[in-house]
């Protein structure tokens, strides 16, 4: 049984809902990476198993557009210093390119859960603050304030401030909603009295003139959306932390049921720097992630759900884009389904790797390089379905990216158009003549596996280590002593060429001229 099969029925036994609201949301502080994905695809995974079990869900996210801008991050100009403490819907795009900092990552992300194919209904916060929806939250949360520092205090071993308030307006001079202190209220004008740090004095409207802190914040709003159910990172579990307050304010102040907890571990990014490996927590502030997007371009969203999806909630993940991501696509294709329609589906992405390279960008070449290599294809390219062949092209892009942008060195080859020299210099007599006796042995329709079994014949024929012919090869062909898998390297290449390169390279008669 699947994990989100378990915790569906365990809400099911627990809960006496008729209808599941299951809620996410991040604050859009900066690139919406793959670890916030995590509880979106937590989310949707246990939504489908409740609908699987006949119980109606849907999924919700929230995106916390609200928030104030904690601190001017690396990768902010020095003049967004004027912004921190105002509400990210409220600051300018540092690119100019959307209507607010909070919509520049945002939408992008967005964009993404289109392309993941997961059915979410989007919430931003600033809007549902300035509708309205959060003001009789608001109204209880300020005439309750003891009661809810208290809580807070009791719940987490903080020490709460004489003045603090369970609600911070926004400042219309300075626009800053961390710097205010409210000194009175008119719940019939549903107005705030505040002052602020900038010397400010004014009134604020409930109704979007500031927002609730978070722990009151997220209890409030699982009334407001009725939310049952939800999964959050294992930090606001702990002991202490903002779900234990948050559960004592839903029941004491709210008379709601806090939702269903699906706690989780992170997603960290592991990365090789030379000889070391460095492990770290993602982090959209100080920018050390992988934003979804970019991951989209490399990858299928197949891939990326797999991720997150094959791994129980209570795991961390180690995502390293480089090997290993290429190991999961192996997995994936192996346990699952080749990626891609058709005949892309057929060929694997590992194998992919090698055709792009071989064929240099160009597509016409990588058509021939798939025909050579045993695939049939639906007519030319120019006359082929197309629907094949923009799968053939889909695939191609995620392989090249990926090469570009995370394949380690080992995986990456360039075919030597001229005879690498140099390195056929240091082939022993041996393993020339291993090289003139392969080129003896070309004949047409050699797939990967004959290809392989040849060099292996060709070793025990020329009495040398299997090894030595393998390096050979790669030399003679890609100016390096290892590559992909050489079978396949040889099956996409032109027969005609191999024999020639492999002649040239072998010859009987090499002195130190050439």
């Amino acid at each position: 049984m699947h994990w989100s099969q378990a915790i569906a029925r365990d809400i099911i036994a627990q809960r006496e809902e008729r209808k599941h609201v299951v809620a996410t949301g991040i604050t859009p502080s900066g690139d919406i990476h793959i670890g916030n994905l995590r509880e979106i695809i937590i989310g949707d995974a246990v939504r489908k198993a409740l609908v699987d079990l006949g119980v109606d869900a849907q999924l919700i996210y929230v995106a916390d557009t609200f928030d104030p801008l904690r601190r001017r991050y690396p990768f902010l100009p020095p003049e967004y210093d004027r912004h921190v403490g105002k509400p990210l819907s409220e600051i300018p795009d540092p690119e100019g390119c959307h209507y607010s900092y909070a919509e520049h990552y945002l939408s992008p992300f967005l964009e993404s859960l289109t392309e993941l194919g997961i059915e979410i209904e989007i919430l931003r916060a600033d809007e549902m603050y300035k509708s309205g929806l959060y003001a009789d939250a608001i109204k209880e949360a300020l005439l309750r304030r003891g009661d809810l520092a208290r809580i807070i205090q009791e719940s987490s071993g903080r020490h709460l401030p004489p003045d603090w308030s369970p609600f911070s307006p926004l400042c219309d001079a300075c626009g800053r909603i961390t710097t205010t202190v409210v000194t009175g209220y008119n719940m019939a004008k549903q107005e705030v009295y505040y002052e602020c740090e900038c010397g400010n004095k004014g009134t604020a409207s409930l109704r979007g003139g500031g927002k609730l802190a978070w722990r009151v914040d997220w209890a409030a709003r699982w009334r407001i959306l009725g939310v049952t159910v939800e999964p959050f990172g294992k930090d606001h579990a702990a002991p202490g932390g903002s779900f234990d307050s948050g559960k004592r304010i839903a029941h004491e102040i709210y008379n709601f049921e806090a939702p269903y907890p699906i706690p989780f571990e992170h997603i960290l990014l592991k990365r090789s720097e030379g000889a070391r490996t460095r492990v770290t927590a993602m982090s959209s502030s100080r920018g050390t992630n992988i934003p979804i997007r970019e991951i989209l371009e490399v990858v299928p969203p197949e891939i990326l759900k797999y991720l997150i999806w094959r791994v129980r909630p209570d795991r961390h993940i180690e995502f390293d884009p480089s090997t290993p991501l290429l190991h999961l696509i192996d997995e994936y294709e192996r346990e699952i389904r080749g990626i891609g329609r058709g005949l892309a589906a057929k060929i694997p992405f590992r194998h992919f790797l090698t055709l792009v390279q071989v064929a240099r960008g160009d597509f016409n070449e990588l058509i021939a390089v798939i025909r050579r290599s045993g695939y049939e294809l639906p007519g030319g390219a120019e006359g082929g379905e197309e629907e094949e062949l923009n799968a053939i092209r889909e695939k191609a892009r995620y392989a090249q990216n990926w090469l570009q942008r995370y394949a380690p060195p080992d995986i990456k080859f360039e075919l030597q158009l001229s005879v690498p020299w140099e390195g056929i210099k240091k082939l022993s007599g041996a393993q020339r003549r291993a090289l003139r006796m392969i080129a003896q042995r070309i004949k047409k329709g050699l797939n990967a596996t004959e290809w392989h079994n040849m060099m292996y014949e060709v070793a025990a024929t020329v009495d040398i280590d299997p090894k030595d012919v393998f390096r050979a090869v790669y030399i003679a062909l890609l100016n390096k002593p290892s590559g992909p898998r050489a079978g396949w390297l040889l099956a996409s290449l032109d027969i005609q060429f191999l024999r020639t390169r492999f002649e040239t390279a072998g010859g009987a008669e090499l002195d130190s001229n050439y």
